[in-house]
């Protein structure tokens, strides 16, 4: 019998979604999870740990030339050892050889490893410490006037939105209290769990992230808000890009930027740390285009601006 996994998963999705809305799931439990698991997995298993990779081909660049011998049946056994001997000379020589090259290969890694962490650091939107510094340096962002362009240019979708950094989850109440099926992530883990005890599905992931890790076609709604300000460039375009790819056929996606002019007005901190600046709307427009989207609008209120497309 077949197995639908797409319907497996859209099942597992809605068991976790009312456990979360009942509170059975506190709000940092999927965050100390992740951790735990990465703590406990294998290095290839548990992500982008590089200096733990190198440390697991290390600690297996060594052959080890001599076979066991042991078996359940004697007569196997004494083959076994039989054969050691007479083929030990030849395990040894092409142990010697793969050995060397191994260990070889493990100490050009660490130097390609510790010039591409000297190239990250000199990179803006890079570096996880600089990120971690404009993130943290960062105000949180709601829609203000632009909510009502937003909850109408979604007002039709019928599948789950995404907004990204939800902040407190003002907007993901609204269009959900207007029906929506909506649900937001939050780089800033405080944030993120307030706003979960809420009762609202908020959860505690950078947006480009997350994004990266939906499924094709599995989105009806897009809001991009707050990352669409800071991120550095090749960040904003794979943003659309992967919007592109994990929104539906008929999608919407409203993308909320501050006009370049503004910027830093209102936190010059943030301005000063954050890897990129604002893009115009003009360019957010050509970008959505070269995607694919269609019938993109342009809504102004002040310094803000919502670009507005489908798919």
């Amino acid at each position: 019998m077949a197995v639908d996994l797409q319907q497996v998963l859209r099942e597992i999705d809605e068991e976790v979604k009312a456990r979360r809305a009942s509170g059975d799931f506190p709000p940092g439990l999927e965050r100390d999870l992740d951790l735990t698991f990465a703590r406990f997995a294998p290095a290839a298993v548990s992500g982008d740990d590089l200096p733990g990779l190198i440390e697991a081909a290390d600690r297996t660049s060594f052959v080890d030339p001599d076979p066991p011998t042991g078996s359940r049946l004697p007569p196997v056994a004494v083959l076994k050892k039989t054969e050691r001997k007479l083929l030990g000379w030849y395990f040894r020589y092409l142990s010697q050889q793969v050995t060397a090259f191994g260990g070889s290969v493990v100490q050009v890694l660490r130097q390609v490893a510790k010039r591409l962490d000297a190239v990250e650091r000199a990179t803006p939107g890079v570096d996880a410490d600089a990120v971690a510094a404009a993130r943290d340096a960062s105000q949180p962002v709601d829609a203000g006037d632009l909510a009502d362009v937003i909850a109408t240019a979604l007002g039709g979708v019928t599948g789950r939105t995404l907004v990204t950094e939800a902040g407190d989850g003002s907007l993901v109440r609204r269009l959900a209290d207007a029906g929506t099926d909506a649900y937001g992530v939050e780089p800033r883990l405080q944030l993120a769990e307030s706003a979960a005890l809420t009762g609202l599905e908020v959860r505690d992931d950078e947006s480009l992230d997350h994004l990266r890790a939906v499924a094709d076609d599995a989105l009806a709604g897009l809001v991009l808000l707050g990352c669409t300000d800071r991120l550095a460039q090749p960040a904003k375009i794979a943003l659309v890009a992967e919007a592109a790819r994990a929104l539906a056929g008929d999608g919407t996606i409203v993308v909320v930027a501050t006009d370049p002019s503004a910027w830093g007005s209102g936190n010059p901190v943030e301005a000063d740390l954050a890897p990129g600046r604002p893009f115009h709307a003009a360019t957010w427009v050509h970008l959505l285009e070269q995607r694919g989207f269609t019938g993109v609008r342009v809504e102004e209120r002040g310094s803000r601006r919502a670009i507005v497309a489908t798919r």
